[in-house]
């Protein structure tokens, strides 16, 4: 588990405790869209080649939410997420 003053941490614990998550490709909100962030590390996420960019991770059944492997995995006893 992460430290209390992870960098990573910004309030998600209001929003994100207790989810279900799928791995998953990234899909672009709207066809205008070319990127989005993940919820705790910021990076980006794109569908096709955008610098520095993942294009697969964790999302809610909805897209609203992104988490990428590396934050999923340290987080997710944490914030009792479960996989579909």
């Amino acid at each position: 588990m992460p430290d209390k003053d992870d960098w990573r941490r910004q309030g998600q614990e209001a929003y994100l405790l207790g989810l279900t998550f799928q791995r998953k490709p990234y899909t672009k909100y709207r066809e205008s869209w070319d990127h989005d962030h993940w919820d705790f590390c910021g990076q980006k996420l794109a569908e096709f080649a955008v610098d520095g960019a993942l294009h697969e991770g964790y999302a809610t059944e909805d897209n609203d939410r992104w988490v990428c492997p590396e934050c999923f995995e340290d987080f997710r006893g944490e914030f009792k997420w479960q996989l579909q």
